[in-house]
């Protein structure tokens, strides 16, 4: 189910595993409402009664298995918009700061990995006394959030740093927080922590398909064979970024299906073209997912380029247009229990991290921050060392 996408052709396995558990014939009757109603509503949605026991079933499952605590602080008084950040982001960036509240009563210092624009910084600045340092790869973000801090008159600094090769990048006593540090990097935070004299962490995980290995392997110590089982393919790890609702996480729900659309008819194009496309995502190797977000026209011409083959003319790119419309509405409806399943995978990274501080002595909490209104990847941690000096 994870592995293969349905697509119609002969010995399709994507339709086969579905048919063998007596699921096709259901999902591909939803009308276009229900299933509209079903991917918005992910989890939450109310299934139709009439699809098969099993996956219903499955479906309460996964709400089990995905129903972790809110750890959103108490509302307060509504603060005033802040220049330069968008009313969601500052919605984040404030319930961030109170959930790190508990766990900075001991840190030295407040270092903020991936700090873009410095909304965190600045915000921790204003509520602590100790130094408050972000860290981010991008030299022209470290200057803006540099301007925008003496624009404020507030005391955070900034570093152009590459935290994933800087292995001495923390020291004793830090707290170590970062908000939606994607993928790989959410990882490396969490290890070096748990290695060395850091006393505090918190973070909100995104884009865990973000880095360098091909798969993802456990950080904690999982017995027996769960450590293979548990190792997940760095592809399959975008799932968890099929989040429901129409707020996606960089784009709407209708921006994302009609992207997906087009990756679609790209893979079309690029099988007709005599290329072996073997895996979900691979038809943009090369290319940014964003681009899936441009025009189906640019989007074929970049990713033609890339591999150094000539463009299909007008005539054939709208060809592949039609025949990836007729075959989208049959893979949405295919692809439900498989997008569920992405809420399961960030959940399992979030409790894998967690796990990882907790064998290394940390007291860690576990839970959702903000609403999926405020951004999908609402999943946190903070954690802070149980003995302290």
């Amino acid at each position: 189910m994870l592995d293969a996408l349905p697509d119609r052709a002969d010995g399709d396995e994507g339709a086969l595993v579905l048919e063998r558990r007596g699921w096709l014939p259901a999902l591909v009757g939803l009308s276009d409402d229900a299933l509209e109603a079903l991917e918005a509503g992910g989890l939450a949605a109310s299934w139709p009664t009439t699809m098969p026991a099993s996956l219903l079933a499955l479906v309460e499952e996964l709400r089990v298995l995905c129903d972790v605590p809110s750890l959103a602080p108490p509302p307060g008084p509504p603060t005033s918009p802040r220049r330069h950040q968008r009313p969601r982001k500052q919605a984040q960036v404030e319930a961030f700061a109170a959930g790190l509240q508990p766990v900075l009563a001991f840190a030295r210092r407040i270092v903020d990995v991936g700090s873009g624009h410095g909304h965190l910084t600045r915000e921790l600045a204003a509520l602590v006394q100790a130094p408050v340092v972000g860290l981010e790869y991008n030299p022209r973000l470290v200057d803006e959030a540099q301007r925008l801090a003496r624009a404020l008159s507030v005391g955070p600094s900034y570093e152009t740093t590459n935290v994933l090769a800087d292995d001495h990048v923390f020291v004793d006593g830090d707290c170590v927080v970062g908000l939606h540090a994607c993928g790989e990097l959410g990882d490396v935070m969490v290890q070096r922590a748990g290695g060395g004299g850091v006393v505090a962490v918190g973070l909100v995980g995104c884009c865990l398909q973000k880095r360098r290995g091909a798969v993802r392997q456990p950080l904690s110590a999982l017995p027996g064979e769960l450590t293979t089982q548990c190792t997940v393919p760095k592809a399959l790890l975008g799932l968890s970024n099929l989040a429901p609702g129409d707020i996606g996480v960089e784009a709407s729900r209708q921006d994302n299906l009609a992207g997906r659309e087009r990756r679609l008819a790209l893979r079309w194009l690029l099988e007709q073209a005599g290329v072996e496309v073997v895996g979900a995502g691979a038809e943009i190797a090369g290319l940014n997912r964003r681009a899936s977000h441009q025009p189906l026209a640019t989007l074929v011409q970049r990713a033609f380029a890339v591999r150094g083959l000539v463009v299909p003319d007008a005539a054939r790119v709208d060809q592949a247009a039609r025949w990836a419309s007729t075959l989208h509405g049959y893979r949405r409806r295919c692809a439900l229990p498989r997008q569920l399943l992405g809420r399961l995978l960030e959940v399992f990274v979030l409790l894998d991290r967690a796990l990882f501080l907790q064998e290394r002595g940390f007291q860690v909490v576990v839970g959702t921050l903000f609403a999926p209104e405020v951004s999908a990847r609402n999943l946190a941690f903070f954690a802070s060392r149980l003995q302290q000096e």
